[in-house]
């Protein structure tokens, strides 16, 4: 009984490796087919293209006319990228031009805001912790009134450079020109 066992596994075995070497040969077989064909649609465009030949500015068939005299052409006219403008002629250079400006004038604001909260702050500290009554109320009393003083027109620049700002946003609106260039 243990034979005939081992007689079918061997069977299968050797039924398997039969069946794998019938699909490598047709594979195999298949490849050159596809290689040749190839081989022969390189060849066939190669000789059509050699056949046609486009010489001068006339091709086979077409009317030729001819003059006795040939001017020399001229060279065709160097044509410009046209760079896109808004309706009042300003390109992108000049808008991202006129916004890093008004950036840089908030810029310069905000921080003077900044440096004068802070001086303030500093003076406020000072009057606190000075007993004297003399530098309390003489002297620190006025640089308080003038920081505050400078405080308020820091921020009142501020707020004009941030309008000066919105109102370039809605000039570019306006004028056609492309979102991007206020960036």
């Amino acid at each position: 009984m243990k034979r005939n066992k081992n007689f079918k596994f061997r069977i299968s075995i050797s039924t398997l490796v039969y069946l794998l070497l019938i699909v490598f040969t047709l594979d195999c077989s298949a490849q050159s087919v596809v290689a040749d064909a190839a081989r022969k649609e390189r060849e066939r465009r190669k000789n059509v293209r050699s056949a046609v030949t486009i010489t001068g500015a006339t091709a086979a068939g077409a009317p030729t006319t001819s003059s006795t005299t040939t001017a020399p052409q001229a060279p065709p006219p160097v044509v410009k990228p046209v760079e896109p403008t808004d309706n009042k002629g300003r390109d992108e250079k000049y808008w991202r031009a006129a916004f890093q400006k008004a950036r840089d004038e908030l810029k310069r604001s905000d921080e003077k805001v900044q440096l004068l909260e802070l001086k303030i702050k500093d003076l406020n500290t000072q009057l606190l912790r000075q007993s004297d009554i003399y530098n309390r109320e003489y002297r620190l009393g006025p640089q308080i009134t003038e920081a505050q003083k400078q405080l308020d027109d820091a921020r009142k620049e501020a707020e004009q450079a941030r309008q000066k700002i919105t109102g370039l946003d809605d000039e570019l609106r306006k004028s056609g020109g492309l979102p991007g260039w206020a960036r």
